[in-house]
C-alpha cells in the first residue's frame, strides 16, 4: 500500500507582501511624525522670532521663555547647557528676593541676558533695581538691575537642552534640523504621488487590456458559434435532401410493382401429353 504524500504548501510571492506592506506602513507613520514635529518646531520658532519683538525682545511662547546658560556662576542651581524655562515678568514689584531672574545687562561691553538670583531688592521711589547675585559667586553683581530690564523668572530647568537650543538657532542647525527634513519629506511625498499617479495608470491600462481582450474573445465566441450554427444548418439541410432522395427512390419502386402485367402460370408437360 503506498503511503499518500503530504500535500505541498505553495510559496507565492504574494506571501512577502504582508510584511513590505507593514514596513511600508511603518516607514510612513514614521515620516509623518517626523514632519509633523518640524513642520511645529518651525511654527514655534517663528512665533518665537516674532514674539522677540516685544517689550522683552526675547522670544517666548504664550508667556514662557525659554534661556540657555551659558556659564557656570549658578553653580550647582544651573550647569551651562541647561536650558531654562522661565515665566515672562510683566510686573516687577511681584518679585521677591531668592526669586532667579532673567534679565538684560552689560557683559563685557554688550547688552546680554544673564540669569541669576535676586539678593536684594531696593525701592528707588518711582522705580525698583534689584542687586543679583551668582549661586556660585561670593559677592553681588556689581550692576543694580533696573526693573524694566527683567525678563523673566526662573520656574525650572531642562539639562543639557540648552546647548540643543542654542545650535537650533544657528543658520546651520536650522539648515539641518528644519529646513533639511522638510524638504526630504516634500521630495518622499512627491515620489509617492507619481508612483501612485503610476500605478494608477497601470491599474486603468490593465483593465482597458482586459475590457479589449474580453471583447476579441467574445467575438471570436460568437464568430465560432456563428460556424457551428452554419455547419449544423448545412448538415441538417444535407440529411434532409438524402432522406427525401431515399422517399422518392421507395415511393418510385412501388409505383413500377404495381404497374409490371401479372404473368400466366405455366402448364407442366406430362399434363400436356396426357390430354
Amino acid at each position: 500500500m503506498k503511503k499518500a504524500k503530504a500535500a505541498a504548501v505553495p510559496t507565492t510571492v504574494e506571501g512577502t507582501e504582508v510584511p513590505v506592506k507593514k514596513w511600508r506602513k511603518i516607514v510612513n507613520i514614521a515620516i509623518n511624525v517626523l514632519l509633523v514635529v518640524a513642520i511645529v518646531f518651525a511654527a514655534l520658532c517663528t512665533y518665537m522670532s516674532f514674539s522677540s519683538k516685544g517689550g522683552k525682545g526675547v522670544p517666548n511662547i504664550f508667556g514662557t521663555a525659554f534661556f540657555s546658560v551659558q556659564t557656570d556662576s549658578m553653580y550647582p542651581t544651573l550647569l551651562p547647557g541647561d536650558l531654562v524655562v522661565a515665566e515672562v515678568v510683566n510686573n516687577p514689584k511681584e518679585l521677591r528676593p531668592g526669586d532667579i531672574i532673567t534679565y538684560w545687562t552689560i557683559i563685557d561691553g554688550e547688552k546680554a541676558l544673564n540669569t541669576h538670583r535676586i539678593h536684594e531688592i531696593r525701592d528707588g521711589g518711582t522705580f525698583w533695581s534689584f542687586i543679583t547675585k551668582g549661586d556660585k559667586n561670593d559677592t553681588p553683581d556689581p550692576l543694580p538691575v533696573h526693573e524694566s530690564a527683567i525678563v523673566g523668572k526662573y520656574s525650572y530647568r531642562i539639562q543639557n537642552l540648552g546647548n540643543v537650543f542654542d545650535y537650533l538657532q544657528t543658520s546651520t542647525g536650522f539648515l539641518i534640523v528644519i529646513v533639511v527634513p522638510v524638504f526630504l519629506f516634500f521630495v518622499y511625498q512627491l515620489i509617492q504621488f507619481f508612483r501612485v499617479l503610476f500605478e494608477y495608470q497601470n491599474v486603468k491600462n490593465r483593465i482597458r487590456y482586459e475590457e479589449e481582450r474580453g471583447e476579441i474573445e467574445d467575438k471570436e465566441e460568437k464568430q465560432k458559434a456563428e460556424a457551428r450554427a452554419a455547419m449544423e444548418a448545412e448538415l441538417r439541410e444535407k440529411l434532409r435532401a438524402e432522406l427525401l432522395a431515399d422517399m422518392e427512390k421507395q415511393q418510385s419502386e412501388a409505383a413500377e410493382a404495381e404497374a409490371a402485367p401479372e404473368a400466366e402460370p405455366e402448364v407442366p408437360a406430362e399434363q400436356e401429353d396426357a390430354e
